[in-house]
């Protein structure tokens, strides 16, 4: 039998047998794994199984803390700003806890590519590029540009607001859009795809409207929902939904149906989609958030990536603050400290390619002495957090000196800097923690500042 007759009889028998396959077993139950397929793919209980697994229904804190290098592009007077990064990990910090994912982001190191060509950054050149030769393994990359350019007639030289490269999943992001923007590419670096996905590519893969629709074949058989789309049960159907929806959320082609008739009802809300208004994704299914997971804990450095909390705190629910991460001497991204307010702030260590402690994490705060403040009865005060607790290093800087110095031990249920000493005006407040070997604990601590005025 020659190779090009036995290659067809193996490709028979895979046929009949997959066919006898489907006409036999509930495929409510299926668990086959398809080839060069992620092992959710036509297997959704893969994902139900993992999310018991891991008992996310009870899980309050976050599981893991992503360390992100961020690399900035454009001229010495037109790029984005220091203020530009601390949003990009706020927005993504902000939609992750609120949407419950379990992750949590602080920057790493930050690297700036001053060139005055990349002031508009090119989609088909620069990004790819880029993208493979600046890019840290074992950390999620991220890069920040003004402007995305996708020029050509066909595109009408285009503004997009963000791109992952699939080879690598480098995200790169233009500043100053809706905070879901980063939180979607993000998404793709850690396995989403749209909900739309493959939706103009024909009957045989696009997603069914039906949940329980049967999608054929010799390779891919079982719920067209789990193996078309974006694979996963819980993200209705959709269609590109910026042709089908208006800026304030609504859905506008409600006679819409997929390729067997039945009309589509999307998630208007879902991070993953391309609604018209941005604002409008808010939210991802429980098997997206599974995917995220997974695809983080098979990362190299899962298991520094993963925090561990105080077993005597296991009933506190709190986040780590979505204000990672502050930059040492940076007035552009101080976190303001107002008056009697508690915030509760946490510190991560930096690690580098080879899995060793390399830098550590900087919490910088601003706050303000004015001349109606009674300095004598005025402080901040910094109190134990709910988890492992380091000695923290505190500094008090006038622009950029120096003023005043103090440690913080780790026993020290509350620390106190009075301000009877301060002179009125701005000050900057720098906290960073002395570690020497990587430790997967997180440390927290809560600060306050608490101002006396005089009675006018």
């Amino acid at each position: 039998m020659t190779s090009k007759r036995l290659i067809f009889s193996l490709l028979l028998v895979c046929g009949i047998t997959n066919m006898n396959f489907a006409q036999t077993r509930d495929f409510s139950k299926y668990e086959h794994k398809h080839l060069f397929c992620e092992p959710w793919i036509g297997n959704n209980a893969f994902l139900t199984d993992y999310l018991n697994n891991i008992d996310y229904k009870n899980q309050e804190k976050p599981m893991y803390s992503i360390p992100v290098k961020i690399w900035v592009y454009g001229s010495k007077n037109n790029a984005p700003t220091e203020n530009d990064i601390k949003e990009t990990i706020q927005n993504l910090n902000e939609l992750n806890q609120e949407t419950k994912t379990l992750l949590t982001y602080y920057v790493t190191d930050i690297k700036y590519i001053r060139r005055k060509r990349f002031e508009e950054f090119g989609f088909y050149w620069n990004m790819p590029w880029q993208s493979i030769f600046r890019n840290d393994r074992n950390v999620l990359n991220i890069s920040l540009v003004n402007r995305l350019k996708k020029p050509g007639k066909k595109n009408r030289n285009l503004d997009y607001t963000g791109v992952c490269f699939s080879p690598n999943q480098h995200v790169t992001i233009a500043v100053r859009n809706d905070k879901s923007v980063v939180t979607h590419e993000v998404g793709h670096a850690f396995g989403l795809k749209h909900p739309h996905h493959n939706y103009t590519k024909g009957k045989h893969n696009q997603e069914s409207v039906d949940r329980d629709k049967f999608r054929g074949g010799i390779f891919k058989r079982g719920r067209n929902c789990e193996i078309n789309g974006d694979g996963l049960y819980d993200t209705e159907a959709q269609p590109i939904l910026t042709k089908y929806t208006d800026k304030n959320c609504n859905y506008t082609a409600e006679d819409k149906t997929d390729k067997w008739g039945v009309k589509y009802h999307p998630q208007l809300d879902n991070i993953m989609s391309y609604t018209t208004g941005k604002q409008c994704r808010r939210a991802f299914t429980d098997m997206q958030i599974a995917v995220m997971l997974y695809k983080v804990s098979q990362m190299k450095f899962a298991d520094k990536f993963k925090l561990n909390f105080n077993p005597e705190n296991l009933n506190i629910g709190s986040l780590p603050d979505k204000y990672e991460y502050d930059l040492f001497n940076s007035p552009d991204c101080a976190t303001t400290l107002k008056d009697k307010v508690c915030q509760e702030h946490t510190l991560h260590q930096g690690i580098n390619k080879k899995g060793k402690v390399d830098n550590f994490d900087i919490d910088s705060f601003k706050f303000t002495v004015g001349k109606n403040v009674n300095k004598e009865k005025s402080k901040i005060i910094i109190s134990n957090g709910k988890y492992a607790n380091k000695d923290l290093k505190i500094l008090v800087m006038a622009d950029t000196t120096t003023v005043k110095e103090f440690t913080k031990k780790a026993e020290d249920e509350n620390f106190e800097i009075s301000l009877k000493d301060f002179k009125n005006g701005t000050y900057y407040l720098v906290i960073s923690e002395r570690v020497t070997e990587i430790s997967n604990n997180v440390t927290s601590y809560n600060i306050m500042l608490d101002l006396d005025y005089f009675k006018l």
